[in-house]
C-alpha cells in the first residue's frame, strides 16, 4: 500500500538525512539498540549477540556507535553515512526476499536499482540498491537480508552519495557475520 508508513530503520536513515547536515552525523541511524544492549558484547573488535548466536567484526574506528531504536547496532560516519543492523528471533518470518522487500514499504519515490540473492555466511541472503529521496535529496540505500531458522537480520547503508568506497566497507561489515550452528534467540534485537 503506497503511502504507509516507513520502517523504523529506513524512516531514521531518510529523515535524518533530511535534516541540517551537522545533526545527520549525531542523529542520522540513532538505531535501535536500547533493549539489545545487554545482549551485545564487543570482545576484541568484534560483536557478539549471545541470545541471537553470532558474531560481527567492528566496522572501521572512523565509524561511530550509535544507538537507534529497533536497531540491534547502528554506526555513523561523518554528516551523510549510516549503517546499521537488525537482528530479531522468535516469530515466523518469510524468506529473504519477501523480508528484504518489506524494508521498502513507504518509500517513495524509489528506484530499485539492484535486487538479487546473494550469499551471507554461506546462506541464502537477498541484497538491494535502491535511490530515493529525502527533502528533494538523494539517498541511496543498500540493504542485506538474511533468514535463518525464525530469526532475521536486516543490515541498512544509507548514503547522501551514490556508494562507492563505503558501500565495500559496508560489505565487509556485513560479509564478517558468523551465524553460530542453532541460532534459536526469542526476542527481538
Amino acid at each position: 500500500m503506497r503511502g504507509s508508513v516507513k520502517p523504523c530503520l529506513l524512516r531514521l536513515a531518510l529523515g535524518a538525512m533530511g535534516r541540517a547536515t551537522f545533526r545527520f552525523a549525531t542523529v542520522a541511524l540513532a538505531v535501535l539498540a536500547v533493549g539489545c544492549a545487554s545482549s551485545v558484547r564487543r570482545v576484541d573488535g568484534t560483536f557478539r549477540h549471545v541470545r541471537h548466536g553470532y558474531t560481527i567484526a567492528a566496522p572501521a574506528p572512523d565509524w561511530k556507535a550509535v544507538d537507534v531504536d529497533h536497531a540491534t547496532l547502528a554506526f555513523v560516519r561523518g554528516r551523510s553515512e549510516t549503517m546499521s543492523l537488525k537482528s530479531r528471533c522468535g516469530r515466523p518470518v518469510a524468506k529473504a526476499e519477501l523480508m528484504a522487500r518489506h524494508l521498502l514499504i513507504g518509500l517513495d519515490p524509489r528506484d530499485v536499482v539492484t535486487s538479487e540473492p546473494i550469499r551471507v555466511d554461506g546462506r541464502a541472503g537477498w541484497l538491494q540498491v535502491v535511490r530515493t529521496e529525502s527533502q528533494g535529496r538523494d539517498v541511496w540505500l543498500r540493504t542485506v537480508t538474511l533468514v535463518e531458522g525464525e530469526c532475521s537480520f536486516d543490515w541498512v547503508l544509507a548514503t547522501s552519495v551514490r556508494p562507492g568506497p563505503v558501500e565495500a566497507e559496508f560489505d565487509a561489515w556485513w560479509e564478517s557475520f558468523r551465524l553460530e550452528d542453532s541460532s534459536a534467540g526469542d526476542t527481538d534485537s
